[in-house]
């Protein structure tokens, strides 16, 4: 079986995603740093309920009426809000 297998680094759009990770600050995001395991957690929740890192990171820095017109990431950082942000990330079904 031959053939070459297709590199994600080589598609346009793994290629803005990756543009679009560069042009995001990292304040917190440090490894090691005491909301690293949060934070990370709330990417991935983001991303996999918007869709793209960027559509993620527009929702999580964006006034949200649902949570009294804060942002989620700032709700995120108790525990209680974190669970408020988990739930509306949450697929609805």
């Amino acid at each position: 079986m031959t053939g070459t297998v297709p590199n994600f680094f080589d598609t346009a759009h793994a290629q803005q995603e990756l543009q679009d990770w560069d042009r995001m600050a990292p304040v917190g995001r440090e490894f090691g740093s005491p909301d690293y395991e949060r934070l990370e957690e709330l990417d991935h929740l983001a991303v996999n309920a918007k869709g793209s890192l960027l559509a993620a990171r527009r929702w999580l820095d964006t006034p949200n009426q649902a949570l009294g017109g804060r942002m989620p990431e700032e709700v995120a950082k108790t525990p209680e809000g974190f669970e408020q942000v988990r739930q509306l990330l949450a697929p609805s079904g």
